[in-house]
Order: C-alpha cells, then structure tokens, then sequence
C-alpha cells in the first residue's frame, strides 16, 4: 500500500508539472534584474592617455617646454618625432611658439641600445635645411627626445648613413647630447 501511495505521488507531481504552468504560447517575463550588470566606461575613460613633454621654440629662439597629451600606453621617439613636426596648438602659436623641425622629416627607424637612441630619417627632412634652422631643428629633437632621462645622446642617420651635425656649443658632432644645446636651454615653466 505504501509504494502505492509514492508511485500516486509521483504520478501527480510529474503531470502536474512541479508547479509551473504550461501556456499555449511564449510569454514574455519581465525581469528585475537591470539590464547591464557590466560596468560602461566612457570612451575617455577606457582609453589610457600619456602625458609628455616636447620643447617648441619662442620668438628668442629658446627652448619652451610644453606638454601634450597622446592615446596609447607606451609612448615612442616616433611619436615625439611627430609631435614637433605637427603644428603648434592654437595656445602655442598664441604665445608665439613655433617649431623648426621641417615637416618632410620622416622618423623610418628608431634603435635604442642602453641609454643611446639611434634615429634613421628618411631623405628629404633635416639634410635640406641649414644653418640655424638646422640647429634649431636639432636642439627640439635632442631635448625632446632626452626629456625623460631614458635616453641621454642621439646618433641621427640620414637613409641608413650617419651625419655629423652643428652644435652651437661643441662643434659638429655625430652623437648628440642636450649639453651641445645649452644655450637654446629653456629659462621659463612648463606651459600646460
């Protein structure tokens, strides 16, 4: 009688359907749970910024420090390439800042060994302008690119070949440092 009485049992709650109620067609169930659990961030926010320095030049010619901003999260001599030859911001050219860096200049590669960065441009940037353009042009790449302390001299090659260069301080040099530039050396704050 007892196994009777389970097997009912079974019986009724395998055919009543454990409690759920069976309808002729889907039904839409509205839930409580929000619809994004995953946390959004804004694009700004997601993205990661660097802040860097590079050095643009004043109406004296002295070397001003500015700061700029990039996306990404390493940032690279090409880069800081890049950012001299570009045009000063609407701010810099309003505190009469401007660059010498020639806009052919084209960074093809960039070797690092230690504390030396060796830049390959490809023909038709620094080797076509002279005089103080020319070494001008050299002092913002130079501070620029030692700016972080990673890198303290520059050896900088023309299509493979390496060029000796003016210095006002040292005479022509292939390897170049910020002391060969000291008296294109910056004598005001960073400008933000």
């Amino acid at each position: 009688m007892k196994n009777k009485s389970i097997y009912f049992l079974l019986a009724l709650l395998l055919s009543s359907g454990c409690g759920i109620p069976q309808d002729s067609s889907p039904v839409s169930i509205q839930s409580t749970f929000p619809e994004n659990t995953t946390p959004q961030l804004d694009d700004e926010e997601s993205e990661e910024f660097r802040t860097f320095t590079i050095y643009l030049l004043d109406a004296d010619s002295r070397l001003i420090p500015v700061k700029r901003e990039r996306s990404g999260s390493e940032l690279q001599i090409t880069d800081l390439i890049n950012e001299l030859i570009a045009n000063p911001t609407e701010a810099e050219s309003n505190m009469a800042l401007s660059t010498a860096v020639p806009v052919g200049l084209s960074p093809n590669r960039v070797n690092v060994n230690g504390d030396v960065a060796t830049i390959n441009f490809e023909p038709g940037g620094l080797e076509i302008i002279e005089g103080e353009q020319l070494i001008e042009a050299l002092a913002q790449i130079v501070w620029s690119v030692t700016e972080s302390g990673d890198v303290v001299s520059l050896i900088i090659s023309i299509d493979n070949e390496i060029k000796t260069w003016p210095t006002p301080d040292e005479g022509d040099q292939n390897s170049l440092t910020r002391s060969q530039f000291v008296s294109y050396a910056p004598q005001v704050s960073v400008v933000s």
